[in-house]
């Protein structure tokens, strides 16, 4: 019934192909060791990699030891990391089975890639689906969160596989008993120290209590839960792509969709940006981008915000802080990198009966050459920045020219500013000032053309 189960979850959710390589993350315990031989029986390649989290006084390097013996039982290579995780997770002030998850991934993805196997397999199974879910109820969570542990996921390259995802925990057991196979028993796991020991040990039982069948109750649902999630994630992403552009959240559009979709693909925003929110913070966050006045932020923590803008709503990260202006000297002639974008500056002899408001453009600005004699710098923006715009002859502040355009605050601090010693000369992809412009006794012009850094220089 085991190896039959764990066959047909790899069959339906196409988990591995016959020629790959499987790197399968074991603990020692009776998931991880059964999930071990299942694939060893069902003829994978494989190879196993252990944690040793350096805990229980040094007890669990007796772990390590039974796993490499298992290995060389089984002749399948064996990797191994030790650390003090539980000392370090103090020191950082972390959660230890935050900060312990983070070392296993970490140390699993940098082996998966030296030994190219682009499957890891861990030993998550039924019940750690309904502790998983419980958990994120008790805390809060979105409809995503109530999915559980998913299948497969691909992180960073790897696809990550649960082979024992319709396998409980009693049907292991059984079955590594009835083939005679030993596996570790780690006593932390019946201490009610960590947040899961207490869900698996005291909660759960109690509820049974309730409904002897609730395990299977809590599975329906969280199946239930996975079919409609996998129809409105579908939605939510083509929502998105109408949504948003370049990060940002069109006002507009959001509020044309229903609320259940804004929610989904605000959640769907937050976890490719890896913000973890709650509930409450979803719902207050969509009501803002709604409702929300332009120039206002919405704290989601983690140092992010949200920022309303006329017609946007923008991500900003404030843990970053607003970085200090650096003006750098443009070399002209010839081409400088800075600020994310490349200036390719030519001084010509100045073509004769030339239309140049039609030649340039907002990145391609003609300006007289004896005019910039002093140099030309490039910035970004500073509390009380004026410039005279093209045309006009009274300066104006360049926080109300782009207050007037409608401009993000975000997107303000992107934009570079070409200034001499005389004042600002361009606001590049906006306007040109009135300073250093092409004029009857111009005799040379400079050409300045600004390109993204990564695109292919200028003909």
């Amino acid at each position: 019934m085991f190896l039959s189960n764990v066959k047909k979850t790899i069959a339906m959710y196409d988990l591995i192909s016959p020629d790959e390589k499987v790197l399968v993350a074991v603990s020692g315990g009776a998931d991880s060791v059964a999930l071990l031989y299942a694939l060893f029986e069902l003829g994978y390649h494989l190879e196993v990699i252990h944690v040793d989290h350096q805990t229980r006084q040094g007890q669990s390097k007796n772990d390590a030891e039974f796993v490499s013996q298992l290995c060389k039982k089984l002749r399948i290579p064996f990797h191994l990391r030790s650390c003090p995780v539980e000392e370090e997770a103090l020191n950082f002030g972390r959660s230890f089975e935050e900060y312990a998850r983070e070392v296993r991934y970490r140390y699993f993805k940098e082996v998966a890639c030296l030994r190219g196997c682009p499957v890891l397999a861990t030993g998550h199974h039924a019940d750690d689906q309904v502790e998983t879910v419980l958990m994120r109820m008790l805390r809060g969570t979105t409809p995503l969160g109530m999915t559980g542990i998913p299948v497969v996921r691909i992180e960073e390259g790897l696809r990550i596989i649960r082979p024992l995802y319709c396998c409980d925990k009693g049907m292991i057991e059984s079955w590594l008993r009835d083939h005679g196979v030993d596996w570790c028993v780690d006593v932390s796991n019946y201490r009610n120290d960590y947040f899961r020991n207490r869900v698996r040990n005291v909660l759960i039982p109690e509820l049974r209590n309730y409904n002897q069948k609730f395990k299977d109750a809590m599975l329906r649902l969280i199946e239930l839960q996975q079919c409609e999630n996998d129809y409105l994630y579908k939605q939510a992403e083509m929502a998105l792509n109408d949504i948003t552009k370049e990060g940002r959240i069109s006002r507009k559009k959001f509020s044309d969709y229903h609320e259940a979709i804004r929610r989904r693909c605000l959640v769907l925003l937050l976890q490719k940006k890896r913000i973890e929110c709650d509930y409450q913070q979803v719902v207050s966050a969509t009501r803002f981008i709604l409702m929300g006045e332009t120039g206002q932020k919405f704290d989601l923590g983690q140092g992010i915000l949200l920022y309303n803008g006329k017609e946007w709503t923008e991500f900003v990260n404030q843990a970053e802080g607003k970085k200090s202006v650096e003006s750098i000297r443009l070399k002209i002639p010839g081409i400088t990198c800075v600020y994310g974008f490349r200036f390719n500056a030519r001084v010509i002899m100045l073509p004769k009966q030339t239309d140049w408001k039609s030649y340039c453009n907002p990145f391609l600005q003609v300006f007289d050459a004896d005019a910039l004699s002093e140099g030309v710098w490039v910035k970004t923006r500073e509390d009380g920045d004026r410039f005279i715009p093209f045309g006009m002859t009274n300066s104006r502040k360049l926080s109300d020219y782009f207050i007037d355009l409608g401009v993000p605050v975000p997107e303000r601090d992107r934009v570079p500013i070409l200034f001499t010693p005389r004042g600002i000369i361009w606001i590049v992809g906006y306007i040109p000032s009135a300073t250093a412009v092409v004029g009857p006794l111009t005799r040379r012009i400079v050409e300045i053309e600004v390109t993204p850094c990564d695109s292919s220089p200028p003909h």
